[in-house]
């Protein structure tokens, strides 16, 4: 009863993670949890997803309708196409809707292998204030906006346009409004979900893995350790399915969280230095994108290979059984996994480095542009 009480735990843990991936269509939650006595809830999911399609569609037109009548900003362009890419994760990542309930039962059967439950309820703290922060400067950025002089600008630019003649830039003048609340609003949705699941699954691995490295160091001669390699091969698998369907949504959440820190720190530079509360919570929140992709992963990654190198010392440790644990070793754990972006590029806690030096060096590149322009004008 306490065992089947704790593994609850964990999926209790993840429960608000599933919910919102299943606002946005993911259909993570499993069907069981829709009986009839539970008709109210599905009700309410039901709603809130239609109400996800609906902020979705409203932001796609208006992303539209300003990158058409801002067709020579190239910035504009630019935040156009990141929309595109966050519907493509969307959509790419519904593909993955069976593996995001899988892994989480992957993760409580070894859970339960390793009998360390311990950890259950700080995840679930962990998760529940990631949450709250996270959507927290969601809705200061918003509220912020109305306060600071970036609308202006934008509504400014837009009534300048050549694309269009003054009657239709009237008319679109509460373009910048709309899409200042439902282009925040659908990428905290999306990206606070993603890298909620991807950070969090692979903290949990992490700690899982350490599990194991540490009843290796502790194991007598006379212990069993199959279940343990058997474990380790069961959590390789975990890490196989999140880079195997959350490789493009990390490699995504990523770059656009590095574009969006430069377009923020770039504003801040050239238009809008007394708006600091707004730009401050927007920078805060895509820092916190990236580093809940690249932190995990890398931590999972190095648990992961000291967990390897500890199942390689199995056969020393435990003589009396040598040649079938190297036997069971080179067939089940000799597999090279790591997570990474895209496939292309392994996660280290060194990409965080190799991503601020690349932003600091484009945002004083620009910024020595900007000063050569300001001091320079063009001549009439």
């Amino acid at each position: 009863m306490i065992v089947s009480k704790n593994i609850n735990l964990i999926e209790k843990s993840f429960q608000p993670i599933l919910i919102l991936l299943h606002i946005t269509g993911l259909e993570s939650l499993p069907h069981n949890r829709f009986s009839e006595k539970n008709c109210y809830r599905n009700f309410v999911l039901k709603s809130l997803q239609y109400l996800f399609r609906i902020l979705q569609s409203v932001a796609v037109i208006s992303r539209i309708i300003s990158s058409t009548l801002l067709f020579d900003n190239k910035l504009h362009m630019v935040l156009f196409i990141l929309a595109l890419l966050q519907i493509i994760v969307n959509l790419q990542t519904r593909k993955s809707r069976k593996q995001i309930y899988l892994v989480l039962k992957t993760l409580r059967t070894c859970t339960q292998k390793l009998h360390c439950f311990q950890e259950g309820r700080k995840f679930q703290t962990s998760i529940f204030a990631y949450f709250v922060i996270t959507f927290g400067l969601c809705f200061v950025y918003i509220i912020s906006y109305f306060y600071s002089s970036e609308g202006q600008v934008f509504k400014k630019h837009i009534m300048l346009s050549q694309y269009a003649s003054q009657e239709v830039k009237q008319f679109f003048i509460f373009v910048p409004d709309i899409l200042m609340i439902t282009s925040p609003l659908l990428s905290a949705l999306l990206f606070v979900s993603l890298t909620g699941y991807y950070g969090f699954v692979c903290f949990y691995a992490k700690f899982l893995f350490n599990r194991i490295e540490e009843k290796i160091k502790d194991l007598r001669k006379d212990c069993s350790c199959m279940s343990i390699i058997h474990t380790y091969v069961e959590l390789t698998t975990v890490l196989e399915s999140l880079d195997e369907f959350f490789s493009f949504s990390a490699f995504i959440i990523v770059l656009s969280s590095l574009a969006g820190l430069f377009y923020v720190n770039f504003g801040i530079h050239l238009n809008c230095v007394a708006d600091v509360l707004h730009f401050l919570t927007a920078e805060i929140g895509f820092s916190i994108f990236v580093c809940m992709v690249i932190l995990p992963a890398s931590t999972a990654n190095s648990a992961l290979l000291d967990a390897k190198e500890a199942i390689y010392s199995l056969p020393g440790k435990v003589p009396q059984h040598y040649y079938d644990l190297e036997v069971l070793i080179r067939s089940d754990c000799m597999r090279d996994v790591s997570l990474t972006l895209w496939k292309i590029y392994k996660i280290d806690q060194s990409l965080i480095l190799s991503a601020l030096g690349t932003l600091m060096t484009y945002g004083m590149l620009l910024a020595t542009m900007g000063n050569a322009v300001k001091s320079n004008p063009p001549q009439a």
